[in-house]
């Protein structure tokens, strides 16, 4: 058996004359090496950048207090760290070239979801200025650490197997196919 490495199987493919290969090459060299030297990487999507859900959770989780969660910072661990541990990780910019922030989502939904189960979390919440990369600053939700139980379960069993892919649809279809890992329940 004879093993060849990386840099001379593509000696090779640019050697041959097989239609294939010169395919290949031609991918290879018209699309794949311009637009690493153009923009940094290939594809749609830039998986290199530091997501601004990860800045966002670094900016904010010292305003946060103490008694109290924001659905960012569980987002960082519940799901954001779960979806890394099967193979994928949530980019800044989806491919229309907008920051991804599965947070605000969940945020809307968690809030809608305590005030439809008559939680009284829904209303002794309180607010704390979120910081965006940008400069911007809005008022969010911090809630009672008493929620987080909720919280969990509005992850769980509505964001991630009803919400999830149609967030993700059309931004970065990826993610597609890690989603259903999280669906599996962990004894």
């Amino acid at each position: 058996m004879t093993l060849i490495n990386e840099p001379n199987v593509y000696r090779l493919i640019v050697r041959s004359q097989l239609p294939s290969a010169e395919k290949f090459e031609s991918w290879l060299f018209e699309e794949v090496i311009p637009s690493i030297r153009k923009k940094g990487y290939y594809g749609k999507i830039d998986r290199t950048a530091l997501p601004n859900f990860i800045e966002r959770y670094k900016d904010n989780y010292h305003k946060i207090d103490v008694n109290y969660f924001s659905v960012i910072t569980e987002m960082f661990g519940r799901l954001y760290s779960a979806l890394e541990s099967v193979g994928y990780v949530i980019p800044d910019k989806g491919t229309h070239n907008k920051q991804l922030m599965p947070d605000i989502s969940v945020g809307r939904g968690f809030a809608d979801f305590l005030k439809k189960i008559g939680s009284k979390h829904y209303d002794d919440c309180k607010t704390y200025q979120h910081s965006f990369p940008d400069g911007r600053e809005v008022s969010a939700n911090m809630y009672p650490i008493d929620a987080l139980p909720h919280f969990i379960r509005y992850l769980n069993e509505v964001w991630i197997p009803t919400k999830a892919a149609n967030y993700f649809k059309g931004k970065d279809d990826k993610a597609l196919d890690y989603l259903p890992k999280l669906l599996v329940s962990k004894v």
